[in-house]
């Protein structure tokens, strides 16, 4: 029920912020200036109702490589992140407040993370802790197709747009946790990892299911590390930005 922020208002309140923020920017080869847009009701009221004031805010911080080793997921079959007609494709603060349990118990296991399963079948795969999930099995990229229940992530859309160009196979349809295990069980080379904004890559090494932990394959050649590396040199300026995805700020 929000109102949304005007274009030119939200694109020329983030080039300010930044070109004010251009010396906290990193140097450092993995370092970024993360930007968080965000808005929140503001009024002062108790009561349950859409509010009629809003405050719109952006805040800059320096940003590092957000996990520095491979994660250790379990899959999750009883709790539910978020279901279709919600709010599981917004970014949401709510959507968050509903991980931060059963997470705290996996974390209690020995885990990094959730892979959060759809809420309806707890068959199908939807997305990994704050980030979107992605496979890649013999060479093919696959990711959970976009549903109402799951983040349509920038991250998620150009690593896939940057493995199509490089001719790497796509295929974003829905996906069981169990085909992974089949897969791994056949011994085919499956790469499992988390995208976002702060994470960029964040690299699977293990998914645990109904307690049976599977080893993923996070070796130096793997194609998550390539995409990862493509897309931060579109970042960077060293590759050409042939998507026009860049802002540049002077």
């Amino acid at each position: 029920c929000m109102p949304a922020v005007p274009h030119g208002l939200f694109v020329e309140a983030v080039r300010n912020l930044v070109a004010l923020d251009a010396d906290w920017v990193p140097t450092d080869a993995d370092g970024s200036l993360y930007i968080r847009p965000f808005m929140i009701a503001s009024e002062a009221r108790i009561g349950v109702k859409v509010a009629d004031e809003y405050l719109f805010m952006i805040v800059c911080s320096p940003a590092f490589q957000y996990y520095t080793q491979p994660l250790r997921i379990k899959v999750e079959t009883d709790y539910v992140r978020a279901a279709d007609g919600g709010t599981g494709e917004a970014k949401c603060g709510g959507n968050y407040g509903g991980a931060f349990y059963p997470t705290a118990l996996a974390r209690e296991q020995g885990f990094d993370q959730v892979l959060w399963t759809d809420g309806k079948t707890h068959e199908y795969i939807e997305e990994s802790g704050t980030m979107n999930a992605m496979f890649c099995i013999d060479g093919t990229l696959i990711t959970p197709a976009r549903s109402g229940s799951i983040l349509d992530g920038v991250t998620r859309d150009s690593l896939m747009t940057i493995a199509r160009d490089k001719g790497i196979p796509v295929e974003e349809r829905p996906i069981k946790y169990s085909e992974l295990v089949d897969a791994l069980q056949a011994g085919k080379r499956v790469e499992a990892f988390g995208a976002g904004t702060a994470a960029v890559v964040a690299p699977i090494a293990t998914i645990s299911v109904d307690g049976k932990d599977y080893t993923c394959y996070t070796g130096s050649d793997a194609i998550m590390y390539r995409l990862r590396d493509w897309l931060l040199e579109v970042r960077k300026g060293i590759a050409p930005d042939n998507h026009n995805w860049n802002y540049i700020v002077v």
